[in-house]
Parts: C-alpha cells; structure tokens; sequence
C-alpha cells in the first residue's frame, strides 16, 4: 500500500469517528505503530528459528549425501586397488612359472649337450685332446696396445712403452677332466717364459679381470733410438703364434 492510499485511510478513520484534535490523531497513530511492532517482534524469532530449522535440515541432508557419495567412491577405490594387486600377484606368479620351466628346459639341454660332447670326445686321440685343452686358453702380447707382428718387430714414438702379456681362459664347463684342463695351459707361471730383458731400467704393471690377467714391463723416458730386446719361450712362442723367439722394440 503506498503512501497516498495510507494518507487516505487516515482521513477517513478520523472523519468517521469525528476526530479534529490533533493530540488525538497522535495517539491514534501511536497505537496503530506500537501495534504493528509487536506483531513484528512475536514474528521474527519464530521466523528465524524456522529458517534455522530448515537450514539445518538441509544442512544434514546434504552432508550425509555427500558421506554416502564418498564412502561409496573409498569402497570403489579400494575394490580397485584389491583387483591389481590381485592381477598383478597373478602376473608375477605367472612370470616365476615361465622362468622356472626356462630353468628346467635349459639344465635338459645341458644335460643333452654334455652327453654328446662326452660321445665325441670319445673318439679323439691324445693329440686332438691336447689341442682342445689348449683352446680353452690364450696368450697375447702387445707394446703400447699395438700387437706385435708375426716377426716379433715393432717401432714406437719415443716416451713411455708398456709390453703387456695377456693370459685368458674359457669356462671350461665340466667339458674337460682336470687332467686335460691341466695340460691346456702353459708350463709353469706364464709370464716366466719371458726372459733377457733389455735395457733393466723398467718397472712391473699388472691388470686382472675375472678370467683375465696381464702383466709386463713400463719403460719410462725413452729417446729415439733406443731399442728394448727380450726373449721367449718356444713354448709362448707356438701360443702367441710368432715366427721368433726375439722381440725387438725400436723408438723412433
């Protein structure tokens, strides 16, 4: 109702009830608010608790959805995390299954492999025996990581040279008796069969790895026109495949 319709209304009341006294409309105006005021404040605290009321309702209605919502997706999360572990314990079992059958399968063609090897084996002479048996090793002589040529000759820059003999073997894989295994290697301590070392102003190096090993001789500071000499066996010489018993080192 706007203001010119409540004006009306007033004019009205007070012409009905013949009121001209100004200290009486007040009154009457007084009442009419003070009225109204208490309908207002019995009014609001019921209308404030039911809002909180039904705040609180909705409140409740929407935090239990929301726990249902993520108990549901933890179960599922859970039930899915249970599922791959569950494959992945079957994948693995499956894997110790086919390395386990690999393992069997390779021990039975050892197994075969070692009884035709036995066969043949056999069949060879003593000689053809000892060829095999010395086949399981080998020998290698180098000068500054070059390897030495058939004639035992070889030329270096001036400096330091390193000769090195190198001594390896094969697995022999139970193929071989000890015997035979014995009489594959060189006689004695192979890096023996190295004899007359000249100039004497060198030092000992070494190196080994698993099935490996070197050793030989460091000569430090040498001019041009300096020559190393050494002998060796006929022995090491048949291993290295060499023409000569002499080697000869030149600096250039």
């Amino acid at each position: 109702m706007n203001k010119e319709k409540v004006k009306e209304s007033l004019q009205y009341i007070f012409k009905e009830n013949s009121v001209v006294d100004s200290s009486t409309k007040s009154r009457i105006l007084s009442k009419m608010i003070t009225s109204s005021k208490k309908k207002r404040i019995v009014f609001m605290p019921i209308a404030v608790m039911i809002c909180l009321l039904l705040g609180t309702a909705v409140w409740s209605a929407t935090m239990f959805s929301n726990n249902n919502t993520q108990n549901a997706v933890t179960t599922e999360v859970q039930q899915e995390n249970n599922e791959n572990q569950l494959q992945e314990n079957i994948n693995e079992t499956n894997k110790i299954a086919e390395l386990e059958f690999e393992i069997s399968r390779f021990e039975e063609e050892r197994e075969y492999y070692h009884s035709v090897i036995g066969r043949m084996m056999s069949k060879l002479n003593n000689e053809e025996m000892l060829e095999l048996a010395k086949s399981h090793f080998s020998y290698d002589i180098k000068v500054n990581q070059q390897q030495l040529p058939n004639n035992g000759r070889i030329e270096v820059d001036p400096g330091e040279v390193d000769v090195l003999l190198t001594f390896s073997m094969s697995p022999h894989y139970n193929v071989l008796s000890e015997e035979w295994y014995e009489k594959g290697m060189i006689s004695g301590d192979y890096f023996s069969h190295i004899t007359h070392v000249t100039p004497n102003n060198w030092e000992e190096i070494y190196a080994d790895g698993s099935n490996v090993t070197a050793r030989g001789y460091k000569f430090k500071n040498l001019k041009s026109g300096s020559i190393i000499i050494m002998s060796i066996s006929e022995e090491l010489k048949e291993r290295l495949s060499l023409d000569t018993t002499n080697i000869e080192i030149v600096v250039k």
